[in-house]
């Protein structure tokens, strides 16, 4: 039984800790996102550098960056796939962020 945990947490925390990664960093954007030259299109094109750079795979019509006069959204749907020796896992990923503009 330690053998099969252990072979799962090989490709499932790695995955875990990048989606992790993306959703935090998806969440510094929105924070600052009042900033000069911080458009909704830039705060997309960033997260999905970083996704990529991640090696997750998100596409940009999976991405929605709204905002209005009070809140910034994002969303992500993606999938993580975790091939195992006698099995396939799609981890159907969902984020939603969403933070207050705060103009200073």
């Amino acid at each position: 039984i330690f053998a099969i945990v252990v072979i799962i947490a090989i490709k499932a925390v790695p995955a875990k800790l990048a989606v992790a990664e993306l959703t935090d960093y998806a969440g510094e954007l929105a924070d600052r996102a009042t900033g000069p030259g911080m458009t909704d299109e830039v705060i997309a094109q960033r997260i999905l550098e970083r996704a990529n750079k991640l090696r997750l795979n998100l596409v940009a019509e999976n991405l929605q960056v709204r905002r209005s006069n009070v809140y910034i959204n994002i969303e992500m749907r993606f999938e993580v796939v975790l091939k195992y020796p006698v099995y396939t896992y799609v981890w159907k990923v969902q984020r939603t962020i969403e933070r207050p503009l705060i103009y200073t």
